[in-house]
């Protein structure tokens, strides 16, 4: 959750002065915890309020409810509520009053005992145009920033103007005249709902008047700085701009992109080497991940942009996108490193394999895990002339490899176990390139002696809110102290990520997990939804994982918390998140239960339910390891 000033327009001063005012509450005012004053709201339609009435209205026997805009909700023993109601753009008021509850034989309202306000902004829900006028809106879901593209790319152009028209784009010197077609509205699914709500699809679609069209780039194609310039004919309907071209009853409108373009730049292709430690490449720009944890100082062959992104090559037709704050240009004429791997070599060690390619430098990788005991390692910019493939005889990890040549420029190493996968770590040193495959830990009958890294998640981020003002940061502490006491009762060696209040930021729990050569990695969480889900429905506890070795411990956790806490199953989820995408341990997140949610905020509070959870969390950790598959 995330709060923007919108009040641009006044003084800095004036604007502190503004927020103090409008955010101040009475001690008999309502308290209202989210949204928070002058935020942006996530979603256009609905949104829930959180809060909690003062304790003067709180007599004994009495039962209250509050009204949130006009509509009623109950407020739980505690004084606190959540309520849901539609949205309207701009700026938005919610007025929330405190009454008595009205006898069942009447629905008049009865006496406000306090009230509360605060006001927020909807983002404006899709332009509908008339089609009465014809008019060109202007880009739709144009690029994040201009273009650079090289010959054989296709280049897809939209714009949203007056439905049912025939619409045209010409890129100056380019292509003078390219048609496009009007795409038929789509149904939207919103993200949120379709994953924590009853996952139905929305009833929001695209809008009418979206035109599309498409451009191949040809080697003969040259242009800086181009703008793409839209037309849009219709028949019968009068132009908005008068100055357009009117032909008897046809009239023609035309605009520019706001994005500029430029065409088989001489400047691309070139090289960039990444800067930081840790490189994502991914699909698409902000889409998922197509290859993590790539080093500092890989380089890669930069073919285009778009914003601040780079598109770069990675094998003949394997591409990726990397953001331009990660990398840096090198000098004219260097290019990636291509290597050619001639044997393949395998260490056994006490708590590891260890299996070195020599290679000339460092390549982008991916890996891909087909199912328990299968790891795929893809190697770009490699080519195979690989002869010789040697194994530590007496080793019971690993079942055999096989190298692959999928096409020019990419090269894989398939790994059969003869075991489930504990963990695994790729990375380059001293000319080669390394996989290590972690053993299980000894004896896992028992808990004594593993390590386990005991995540509370947030710290100076408070996460979710509850209707009280109680924070995330705070419950996953107390309960991650629970779970704590509970393993060290069973013999294992606890590490905590924190202990206290202090700030620690996301991307370095990892590496305290990785310094302390972790077994098991658990994150605690407690849970809360997107803006626009009804949050009435039943939600109860979760768990997720990233990596395919993780998912028997998420289940094996998550069928403990509903058993021993009685909360409702949510789900196992595989999730995008930062502190189990590691590969060198099973990891998971758990939420707990609803923050957002009076009588689960009330639950998360208690002793009570903090030790469920650490039972839960213990016993999953103990099945996990019993049931370890271990093979033969």
């Amino acid at each position: 959750m995330w709060s923007k000033n919108t009040y641009r327009l006044i003084s800095p001063a004036a604007m502190l002065l503004f927020l103090a005012v409008a955010s101040y509450a009475a001690p008999d005012s309502i308290q209202i915890v989210y949204p928070k004053q002058g935020q942006t709201m996530g979603s256009t339609d609905s949104a829930f309020v959180l809060g909690s009435v003062p304790k003067s209205i709180m007599t004994k026997g009495r039962e209250l409810i509050v009204r949130v805009n006009g509509a009623p909700f109950p407020v739980h023993q505690e004084g606190t509520f959540i309520g849901f109601v539609p949205l309207t753009s701009g700026e938005f008021r919610f007025d929330v009053t405190a009454h008595e509850k009205p006898p069942k034989e009447t629905k008049k309202h009865t006496k406000v005992l306090s009230k509360g306000s605060i006001s927020v902004v909807v983002p404006a829900p899709p332009v509908r145009v008339s089609r009465d006028t014809l008019r060109i809106v202007g880009d739709y879901q144009p690029p994040r920033g201009d273009l650079m593209v090289s010959a054989g790319e296709l280049i897809e152009i939209s714009f949203q103007g007056t439905p049912g028209g025939t619409a045209w784009f010409a890129i100056p010197g380019i292509a003078d005249s390219v048609a496009m077609s009007e795409i038929p509205p789509r149904s939207q699914g919103y993200w949120g709902d379709a994953l924590f709500g009853d996952g139905q699809i929305s009833d929001s679609s695209d809008p009418e008047g979206v035109y599309s069209g498409i451009l191949r780039v040809r080697e003969s194609f040259r242009g800086d700085s181009l703008r793409v310039v839209y037309h849009l004919k219709g028949d019968r309907v009068k132009a908005v701009d008068t100055a357009q071209a009117v032909s008897g009853k046809t009239s023609v409108v035309s605009d520019s992109s706001t994005y500029r373009m430029t065409i088989n730049s001489p400047a691309f292709p070139f090289a960039i080497r990444t800067k930081d430690s840790i490189i994502v490449i991914r699909h698409g720009i902000m889409q998922g991940y197509l290859a993590a944890f790539q080093p500092r100082g890989l380089e890669l062959l930069a073919i285009g942009s778009e914003g601040d992104w780079y598109k770069v090559k990675l094998s003949e037709t394997q591409f990726g996108w990397v953001n331009g704050a990660q990398v840096e240009r090198v000098r004219a004429g260097i290019v990636p490193t291509h290597s050619y791997i001639k044997s393949i070599r395998h260490f056994s060690y006490d708590d590891s394999v260890v299996i070195r390619m020599p290679v000339s430098g460092l390549h982008p990788f991916r890996t891909i895990q087909d199912d328990r005991r299968t790891l795929r390692v893809q190697l770009f910019g490699v080519t195979s002339n690989t002869d010789w493939i040697r194994y530590d005889f007496d080793d019971s990890l690993v079942d055999f490899a096989r190298w692959f040549q999928p096409e020019p420029g990419l090269f894989e190493l398939s790994i059969s176990l003869r075991q489930n996968f504990w963990g695994y770590d790729c990375y380059f040193a001293s000319g080669n390139f390394c996989i290590s495959l972690k053993r299980p830990p000894r004896n896992l009958e028992t808990l004594k002696g593993k390590r386990i890294v005991i995540d509370p998640g947030h710290s100076k981020d408070p996460g979710s809110t509850g209707p009280s003002g109680y924070t995330e940061a705070e419950a996953n502490l107390a309960i991650s102290k629970e779970v704590r006491d509970a393993l060290i009762a069973k013999g294992a060696t606890v590490i905590m990520t924190r202990t206290d209040m202090k700030d620690i930021p996301l991307a370095d729990r990892p590496v305290i997990a990785k310094r302390n050569q972790a077994d098991i990695f658990v994150s605690i969480h407690n849970n809360a939804l997107p803006d626009g889900v009804n949050p009435f429905g039943e939600f109860g506890t979760a768990s997720f994982y990233y990596n395919l070795q993780s998912i028997d411990l998420a289940r094996a956790i998550h069928r403990e918390m509903v058993a021993e806490t009685g909360l409702p199953d949510y789900g196992v989820y595989h999730g995008n998140l930062a502190v189990i995408r590691p590969t060198e341990y099973p990891a998971v997140l758990v939420e707990c239960a609803f923050m957002m949610l009076p009588e689960q905020e009330v639950l998360i509070k208690s002793d009570k339910f903090r030790k469920q959870v650490a039972k839960a969390v213990t016993a999953g950790i103990e099945s996990f390891c019993k049931e370890f598959d271990h093979g033969r």
